[in-house]
């Protein structure tokens, strides 16, 4: 059989059934208004996705463990998962399912392409928002517990495009996403913007690794509630973002406002490796942050890096049990509250030993 992606039970020959492009190794037609319907399955193999793919209210995307999505540069790939759809991204720690860039080796650069978002009706302090890096996507609602899918074992790699200058995308971006969706084993490695960020929603993680984001590793805003633990973060020396970049960035709703609920995650067993841990000789300065062989060639203005933890007013987030070091300085702001945390002048990298097997630097 010449296709690859098939939905489930569909026994027609049309190639663009329910807007899936089933011939060859294509997901998406390059479009942005491509949408995913009812209940797909991606077989193991290596794709190419083309434009801005929503998997849509009541439809779910599967993808087999060991498969490769290589986002089209030319047409800002994305994956956007819209609130009542659902993602089943489970991959194993023998056949992680890969997102990274469709350029070729040596010529990929953070930005390469969108990124994935994931969206759901989980309460956030704004209502009804629209998705940071998406024009289209609205998420949150009442549902804490709601449910957007299964990511597991996934690496994520050089997405962050801008749709818009300087409004990039995350490599893993969740808006509202509630407490009922499974988010283990993720690695976004040169992302263009964050790494991980959470826009409101509840939704736990474990086992998170961000490698050398340009702008922050962890970024929690609009009154996120969800626990993270097993964290790593570690950065590239010369890559920091216009804004400022840090270990975590978190705010309430980025107008200093009390508005409920409060941003108020809690971030568990955490090793943060900072610049200075990377290279001995780094220095905060534009002459030394240029870079390196890595600059993409979109609008990203580079900049330098802040404090690890920069933590808003109105914000109560919580760190415990932390060894962190390598930054020009260690907090900016007041956390809600730390337990066991380290800070460090300087140490030689060392891996977790949860990294082993399926994290590739």
């Amino acid at each position: 059989m010449s296709f690859m992606l098939v939905s489930v039970g569909c026994t027609s020959s049309d190639p663009t059934q329910n807007g899936i492009i089933y011939g060859g190794n294509l997901i998406g037609n390059g479009e942005q208004t491509f949408e995913i319907r009812d209940h797909q399955y991606i077989r193991r193999g290596t794709y190419v996705m083309r434009g801005w793919c929503y998997i849509t209210n009541g439809s779910t995307l599967t993808i087999e463990a060991g498969t490769v999505i290589k986002g089209d540069k030319a047409t800002r790939a994305a994956l956007i998962v819209e609130p009542g759809g659902k993602l089943i991204a489970r991959g194993t720690v023998d056949a992680p399912i890969v997102f990274t860039s469709a350029m070729p080796d040596g010529a990929q650069r953070p930005g390469d392409w969108g990124g994935i978002i994931v969206c759901g009706n989980a309460r956030n302090n704004q209502g009804i928002m629209q998705i940071e890096g998406g024009p289209r996507t609205l998420h949150g609602g009442s549902n804490d517990a709601d449910n957007s899918g299964v990511l597991s074992y996934l690496r994520i790699e050089y997405a962050g495009h801008p749709f818009k200058k300087d409004q990039e995308i995350n490599g893993l971006t969740f808006g509202s996403v509630g407490s009922g969706t499974q988010v283990d084993h993720i690695q976004v490695s040169y992302s263009n913007d964050d790494a991980f960020e959470w826009f409101g929603g509840t939704v736990n993680c474990t086992h998170l690794v961000a490698y050398r984001a340009w702008d922050d590793d962890f970024d929690a805003d609009n009154g996120y509630r969800g626990t993270c633990t097993n964290l790593l973060g570690i950065r590239h020396p010369r890559l920091a973002d216009i804004t400022q970049s840090h270990a975590f960035e978190c705010s309430n709703n980025g107008q200093d406002s009390p508005a409920t609920p409060i941003t108020a995650p809690r971030f568990e067993q955490v090793t943060i490796f900072g610049p200075a841990d990377v290279d001995p000789n780094f220095v905060n300065t534009p002459a030394y942050i240029n870079g390196g062989n890595l600059r993409p060639d979109n609008e990203s203005l580079l900049g330098l890096f802040g404090a690890a933890l920069k933590f808003d007013v109105h914000t109560q987030v919580s760190i415990v049990g932390a060894t962190i070091s390598g930054y020009p300085s260690q907090v900016e702001g007041t956390p809600g509250g730390m337990e066991d945390v380290r800070f460090e002048e300087r140490r030689q990298v060392v891996y977790p030993e949860w990294t082993q097997g399926w994290c590739k630097f």
